[in-house]
């Protein structure tokens, strides 16, 4: 099992985890309640959301990264907030 550290810019501080499978929920749980465009939503509920991450768990696997960028608000007032996942160890 690998260590993961876990952060979405500006919402939820950089946080380590015993694995993948524990960060998903964690980090799902500060973005579903966000004011988050329908389509984006959906995109980041793939990554992220409940029966997502064989994406990120690929990405991890061949670079030890990955990473979006989670735009909140409305088309002309949003804020970007990147959503990063690094393997910390074996």
């Amino acid at each position: 099992m690998t260590t993961v550290r876990a952060e979405i810019e500006g919402i939820m501080a950089p946080t380590l985890f015993p694995s993948l499978d524990h960060a998903l929920p964690v980090l799902w749980e500060h973005v579903r309640e966000l004011a988050v465009r329908e389509a984006h939503r959906d995109f980041i509920r793939i990554c992220i959301g409940p029966g997502g991450g064989e994406g990120v768990a690929r990405c991890l696997s061949r670079g030890g990264s990955w990473s979006t960028t989670l735009h909140v608000g409305e088309l002309t007032d949003w804020t970007a907030h990147p959503i990063t996942i690094t393997t910390h160890g074996p």
